[in-house]
């Protein structure tokens, strides 16, 4: 049948085609506007076709199944909202709709056609044809425009009122489907599925099993949300039939005993699956105590106090009689015992101390033995972390071998010992070699914070001019802040007389980690470095740029291992996340600290301070000394 429409569909339009071919007499006018009919009809036509293909993909993927492609399926089993055209006209005083074969109305020199759009799409058009004696003017086209854009509105919120419709109506049937599935359930676990009925005589309700009556009495369904789950039934007495008051009676209190009903079934539901829970916490209970006294004797766990001392209960003597026993429990599982003996006539006062002394004792227990497996959890942990230590340092040898052994043999390629070399091949080469120097410093990172987790760091303290090591950083990371068009300086009163003892070689490494941050997330400005004693004892360095700045709740998180404070997938600084926490773990070891300011604010930047003491705090060798 939808295959016949189109072909006739199709007939009628080559029809058309030949009767222009055929009589080509007819003026411009009428040849356009048939053109532009026969436009719309091919469009249409090819919207209609690709809206069938994908429906009939659609059934046959999703409705039918692979052995039943044969059967006939019904035309209702899968819900659809095709797209429908409408259209209606109004003339005088008479509004008017248009059918299927009048959508396309041909166009009229006069005619005024205003679009209807929703969302930036066009949703249909307007058309308004003026008589013949008259002219549109501007105010009426604007008119007409407003009249548009409110009626794109209405047909907007039709859409959005009828997608509401289908929306509520599709959540009430999938919550009568759960209602209906509850109650399966809960027939089927609880009752084995037979019928539940209760007979009230005016004297007493007892069970009813039997099947309602068909033909007598009064039936008033009980449901829920149209979804039936039980009926009342009144057996009518001949005499006094009953009356319409009488029926909307019984239908409000079948209503109020279907609401009560489904709120039993609830609570049942909500009991088992309380009780369910309740029966896991006890299982976990009983298992985890199971294994906490496997391979223990029970002796060793018991303890006697004899009013003196108390000691194990393999060192005291077994007792002969328990004139008194209360069982110890935790989430309702027996885990031991509290027991007199010797004490004959235990009054009921000493028993209802001796429950909440045993009470006492089963939370106290429960608590050690938490306590002792979250030591045991920690041992572990800790065991796995130094693993972890060990093996980053060790890959971190077994990786900086061969690139050092890359970065040598680049340099010796460069120095053109080997024969000449042309220009693409020494841009290939110090790419090589840049890249390589990269990995070596990430490399580096990754075996100095495992040093230091591992404690296998060891400091060289001597003593310099703090000046001299700023001079060294400079010179170092000058070239990466030219590139950068960024200027970096020592400020002018910074103190050039401090001298400390530390390890050289590691504060230089310090410097040069808080100066590259800083570079790397200026994108103009300045980077100032400044020195300065605290007191007698102490020495601060500063490290301030004007670059994006670090959040109030990232100063800290930011000395974290592989942290970030940007860690979207667009963000432009790269990195492991390594240099500050490895910086502040060197500078902690000095004795001294770092930390972090900034307001947030981009452009005012950030400031970092290294405190260290004029003398380092090494009291002990740094090297642990492994268990």
């Amino acid at each position: 049948m939808f295959n016949n429409k189109f072909r006739q569909r199709l007939n009628d339009l080559f029809a058309d085609i030949e009767r222009l071919a055929a009589d080509p007499a007819c003026n411009s006018l009428e040849i356009r506007r048939d053109l532009d009919a026969l436009r719309a009809r091919l469009c249409k036509l090819e919207a209609e076709f690709s809206e069938g293909e994908k429906l009939a993909s659609t059934i046959q993927e999703t409705v039918l199944p692979a052995s039943t492609k044969n059967v006939d399926v019904r035309p209702d089993a899968l819900v659809l909202y095709e797209k429908e055209q409408v259209a209606y006209t109004y003339t005088g005083d008479k509004l008017a709709s248009l059918q299927d074969s009048s959508l396309d109305v041909p166009l009229s020199d006069r005619a005024l056609t205003t679009l209807l759009t929703a969302s930036g799409q066009t949703i249909g058009e307007m058309q308004i044809e003026s008589p013949p004696e008259r002219l549109w003017t501007s105010e009426e086209m604007n008119l007409a425009n407003s009249v548009a854009q409110q009626a794109s509105l209405q047909i907007q919120n039709l859409r959005l009122l009828a997608a509401t419709e289908r929306a509520r109506a599709e959540a009430e049937t999938a919550t009568r489907r759960f209602m209906h599935e509850g109650w399966d359930s809960y027939l089927d676990a609880i009752h084995q599925n037979e019928r539940i009925g209760y007979a009230y005589d005016q004297t007493c309700v007892k069970s009813y099993e039997e099947k309602l009556p068909v033909n007598s009495g009064f039936h008033e369904p009980m449901a829920l949300m149209d979804e039936q789950v039980g009926a009342l039934y009144i057996k009518a007495d001949p005499s006094h039939p009953l009356t319409n008051d009488d029926k909307q009676l019984m239908a409000a209190v079948a209503h109020q005993v279907a609401q009560q009903v489904e709120n039993i079934r609830l609570l049942a539901d909500a009991s088992r699956a309380r009780a369910e829970a309740e029966e896991a916490t006890r299982r976990l209970t009983r298992d985890s105590w199971e294994s906490y006294t496997a391979g223990k004797d029970e002796t060793a766990i018991g303890f006697v106090y004899d009013s003196n001392q108390v000691i194990p209960l393999e060192k005291s003597p077994q007792p002969q009689q328990m004139n008194f026993v209360q069982p110890l429990t935790v989430r309702g599982e027996t885990i031991g015992q509290l027991a007199v003996a010797g004490w004959k006539d235990v009054p009921p006062e000493a028993t209802y101390l001796a429950s909440s002394v045993a009470a006492q004792v089963s939370i106290h227990l429960e608590t050690l033995r938490l306590a002792e497996e979250l030591r045991k959890r920690a041992a572990e942990l800790q065991e796995l972390d130094r693993l972890k230590s060990a093996f980053l340092a060790n890959m971190s040898h077994e990786l900086r071998t061969p690139l050092n052994s890359i970065l040598g043999f680049s340099d010796v390629i460069l120095e053109q010992i080997d024969g000449p070399l042309t220009d693409t091949m020494k841009n290939d080469l110090q790419l090589i070699q840049k890249n390589g120097q990269h990995l070596l410093h990430l490399i580096n990172d990754v075996l100095d914070m495992a040093k230091i987790e591992a404690g296998r760091i060891n400091l060289a303290p001597e003593r310099f001019m703090v000046h001299e090591i700023l001079d060294e950083v400079l010179s170092i990371t000058s070239t990466l802040a030219s590139e950068r068009n960024l200027s970096l300086f020592v400020e002018a009163d910074s103190d050039n007389d401090v001298e400390i003892f530390a390890d050289r070689t590691r504060l230089r490494q310090v410097m040069i980690n808080l100066i590259n941050n800083s570079i790397k997330f200026t994108e103009k400005g300045r980077i100032t470095i400044h020195a300065s004693r605290q007191g007698t004892e102490n020495v601060l360095i500063r490290v301030k740029d004007t670059g994006v700045g670090i959040p109030s709740d990232k100063l800290e998180a930011i000395f974290q291992e592989f942290a970030q404070v940007d860690t979207s997938s667009t963000r432009k600084a790269g990195g492991t996340g390594l240099g500050l926490p490895i910086s502040r773990r060197l500078i902690e070891l000095h004795g001294g600290r770092l930390w972090a300011e900034s307001s947030g604010v981009s452009g005012e930047g950030s400031t970092f301070y290294v405190e260290l003491p004029i003398e380092a705090r090494i009291t002990e060798p740094i090297e642990k000394q492994e268990k």
